[in-house]
């Protein structure tokens, strides 16, 4: 009898722990795309190159971007930003890439947020403006943020009815699988993406970029 609820206590670990594997590494996830509006081909058309194709760009979001708080048709800018270990080329300094959001939509009880950002053109110092094809390298700022607290109350809460329930029926492990409970319905309450203005995000231009090809 002893060994039965042994053994039903390590089966229910291992359930718990697979349970909690399994949804830490979706539960932080969203569904986060870009584009650009010019075709890569277009980007270098006319006008003197300025960054060649693979050139990084470091840019400091202007306006806060989320899934609750943005909307279809929001501009969105980077402006041009040294770091300590990136000096952009003389041409690209004080430049700013423009962007849109599309496909905005708000995180629910059972599903994940979404948008799409797309990358217009690049203005440059003088006013200028061209095409511009990019890769948006700082996809972690987009990842829906976790709520550890929320996450901890629930499993306590599970735990503890869990165990409330054991205490009546004699069972092993209930405690253990009311903590993986709570885990799964956490990560199932999604949470909403929210990049505060300020961000320093990473692009890398997919085509030449070229200046005097005003858009």
């Amino acid at each position: 009898m002893e060994a039965s609820r042994i053994n039903r206590t390590l089966k229910a670990i291992a359930v718990a722990a697979c349970v909690a594997v399994f949804f830490a590494g979706c539960g932080r996830s969203s569904n986060v795309t870009t584009q650009n509006a010019n075709p890569a081909n277009r980007s270098a058309a006319g006008g003197t190159v300025v960054a060649a194709s693979g050139t990084t760009f470091y840019g400091k979001l202007q306006q806060a971007i989320g899934s609750k708080s943005s909307h279809n048709g929001d501009t969105f800018s980077l402006a041009q930003t040294d770091t300590l270990l990136h000096r952009a080329p003389a041409a690209l300094r004080g430049s700013t890439i423009n962007g849109h959001l599309e496909g905005v939509h708000a995180a629910g009880p059972l599903h994940k947020p979404a948008m799409t950002l797309v990358f217009d053109n690049i203005t440059f110092s003088d006013g200028t403006k061209a095409p511009v094809s990019v890769q948006l390298l700082s996809m972690k700022a987009f990842e829906a943020k976790s709520h550890k607290l929320r996450t901890l109350g629930l499993m306590a809460g599970g735990a503890i009815a869990a165990h409330e329930i054991a205490k009546h029926t004699g069972g092993a492990g209930h405690g253990l699988m009311g903590m993986a409970g709570g885990y799964v319905l956490s990560q199932a309450l999604k949470t909403d993406i929210a990049v505060p203005a300020g961000t320093v995000l990473e692009l890398k231009f997919t085509a030449p970029v070229s200046s005097g090809s005003s858009q």
